[in-house]
């Protein structure tokens, strides 16, 4: 029989130091990561806005004015239908139910769909705390609460209508 031994080699005694500066690299880019995406939302903050008459010009206002009136007849058009199409002969519990769960998935539904055109608000409350926090400019708040009180008002002409 052979002497069957184990024989390990001697580690490098640099190893530790290899880890170490590893870690550090790592820190340090992870820190870096983190400072440019402070100074990235810094400088958006800070960025100087549009003036109405450049804003009103481009395409993309046009775009979110459109959307946000949209947005408006399809949500009212689908929970007043729900409310509308439950009534007849049902208990007031269905209707509710109807009417809620019509209101959550439209909601839900439309934001998915018109988030990345206009903001998706849908509802001139949101528009105008919007406009109060300064995340759009007063004249988009104006136009946004004008379209979606359109859009609102279609959408039932045209369900009752």
């Amino acid at each position: 029989m052979t002497d069957d031994t184990l024989q390990t080699l001697p580690l490098d005694s640099n190893i530790d130091a290899h880890i170490i500066t590893l870690l550090e690299r790592l820190e340090t880019i992870r820190h870096d990561q983190q400072t440019n995406a402070f100074n990235n939302r810094l400088s958006s903050t800070l960025q100087p806005k549009k003036s109405m008459q450049a804003e009103i010009r481009t395409l993309e206002f046009w775009r979110s004015i459109m959307s946000e009136c949209l947005a408006s007849f399809f949500y009212v058009f689908i929970v007043c239908g729900a409310a509308a199409g439950a009534g007849v002969g049902a208990s007031v519990s269905s209707v509710l139910l109807a009417t809620a769960l019509a209101s959550g998935l439209a909601m839900g539904t439309l934001t998915q769909c018109f988030l990345h055109i206009s903001g998706a608000h849908i509802n001139p409350a949101v528009t105008l705390a919007s406009c109060v926090i300064r995340t759009i400019s007063p004249m988009r708040a104006t136009m946004y609460i004008t379209a979606q009180c359109g859009g609102g008002i279609a959408g039932a002409a045209l369900l009752y209508g």
